[in-house]
């Protein structure tokens, strides 16, 4: 069993922070730790912007070090783009250190029993001079190469921006990463940077819906501030606004299990997933 979640810590200087106790609507970081500590995931994956509001060292310091950061010892992050208000990210890096892949890079993947489980860095304008996700970049050829060095059944990738959302936060400079996903079969996409929860149908590298595809989840709700929902998205099956939560995944052999576990509200969403 893993858990996730993205969006997470505010910075010490945020009107709502009150000494890491947070307000009834923000800066709930403290709570969604208590959640992850009560479920005892054997890892646990921060989805970028772990730290408000530029990944500095001291507020890691001061904030995540003290809510999430209690399980750094579990914890496999990928980078936001709030940690990119640090130049190239430091504070991310030197906070997580060798976790975090290198820096400069911060891509990595690794196994969880029968799964393979990819990290990908979706700040693409940030690595690889401007092009980190572009066809033929180090990145991009990194991802196909390893994927298909590790044609498990079940494969797992993550990375800050979804590629689908139904917001402004959905990034078509992810794409040629999507498309090699897809290609190789990878079965569940985990994003946060939309801060709501979003599931989506499994569905093709076009979006179309696709038995066979890619199931993607946002799961923008550790705790550092909501925003909204716009127009909704073909194949988004469910969302849901104005929440702090984390996703835990039970990884099984051929498929998954997936609930949302919530930190202060009544909506709920699990189900199970089949890998192809």
């Amino acid at each position: 069993m893993i858990v996730a979640a993205g969006d997470i810590a505010c910075a010490a200087n945020d009107p709502a922070f009150n000494n890491l106790n947070g307000t009834a609507t923000a800066c709930r970081s403290k709570y969604t730790e208590q959640i992850i500590a009560q479920l005892h995931p054997l890892f646990l994956l921060p989805l970028g912007d772990e730290q408000y509001n530029s990944g500095s060292p001291a507020d890691f310091a001061a904030s995540y070090a003290n809510t999430w950061g209690l399980s750094k010892g579990i914890s496999k992050p990928v980078v936001g783009n709030h940690e990119y208000g640090t130049s190239k990210a430091a504070g991310y890096f030197g906070y997580f250190g060798s976790a975090a892949g290198n820096p400069g890079a911060g891509y990595y993947s690794y196994d969880v029993g029968a799964w393979h489980v990819v990290a990908i860095n979706t700040e693409c304008t940030r690595i690889d001079g401007a092009a980190g996700c572009a066809v033929g970049s180090p990145q991009e050829t990194w991802l196909k190469n390893d994927l298909a060095a590790h044609p498990a059944a079940c494969t797992l990738v993550y990375g800050h921006r979804p590629r689908w959302a139904s917001s402004s936060f959905a990034s078509s400079d992810i794409a040629p990463l999507v498309n090699d996903m897809v290609a190789a079969h990878v079965d569940l996409y985990i994003t946060g940077h939309a801060h709501s929860y979003e599931r989506f149908a499994p569905q093709d590298a076009n979006g179309n819906a696709d038995p066979n595809g890619i199931t993607e989840m946002v799961i923008g709700t550790g705790g550092a501030f909501y925003t909204g929902i716009g127009t909704i998205v073909p194949n988004s099956l469910v969302r849901a606004k104005n929440l702090y939560g984390v996703e835990q995944l039970v990884l099984h052999p051929t498929s998954w299990d997936y609930t949302f576990v919530p930190e202060n509200s009544a909506f709920a969403d699990t189900g199970t997933g089949r890998c192809h």
